[in-house]
């Protein structure tokens, strides 16, 4: 009877224990989905908030004194207009340096963007951000031509003035 009490309890805890890696098989891929998802989602939704307060001064070279100078204009729609001119051009000179300098000045706006280099997507300037789909979004031209590129890669020239406008996509 011994015998055939432990040939039944090796029985039970052999179709136990299958029983229980089945039961919990899942669990594994289940972790490393949520991870991933978390990891994508953690990317995605950094945003990188500009302003005079939260700008790194070593991220970007000072402007030398070449006498030669961009503008930026900020419509956030509704009559609601700003204006930075005479902002100092230096070489290599892009469209997110001209926000960070006008960022710099006394009553200078914050921002926020999404990504990196060339898919640097701008968010929000002051307290207008994009709303996407449907909504009113930031779109930015530069000499009154709609830009093609990111504000990180589009380089300007002397002289060249970025109008950025809140509002539908038309």
């Amino acid at each position: 009877m011994n015998g055939s009490k432990n040939g039944d309890e090796s029985g039970t805890n052999e179709s136990k224990q299958p029983a229980r890696s089945v039961a919990t098989w899942w669990r594994l891929p289940l972790l490393l989905a949520v991870v991933l998802v978390a990891i994508v989602a953690a990317r995605s939704a950094r945003v990188d908030e500009r302003g005079s307060a939260s700008r790194d001064s070593a991220a970007t070279p000072a402007p030398e004194a070449s006498g030669k100078f961009v503008s930026l204009a900020i419509d956030y729609g509704e009559g609601r207009e700003r204006k930075f001119d005479a902002i100092p051009w230096h070489d290599g000179m892009n469209v997110d340096d001209v926000m960070i300098a006008a960022s710099e000045r006394p009553n200078g706006i914050t921002y926020g963007v999404y990504g990196d280099h060339e898919m640097t997507l701008l968010n929000r300037i002051d307290d207008a951000s994009n709303q996407w789909s449907g909504g009113n979004n930031w779109t930015y031209k530069v000499n009154d031509v709609p830009a093609d590129r990111s504000m990180k890669v589009f380089e300007l020239k002397p002289g060249d003035r970025v109008l950025w406008t809140f509002g539908r996509e038309k």
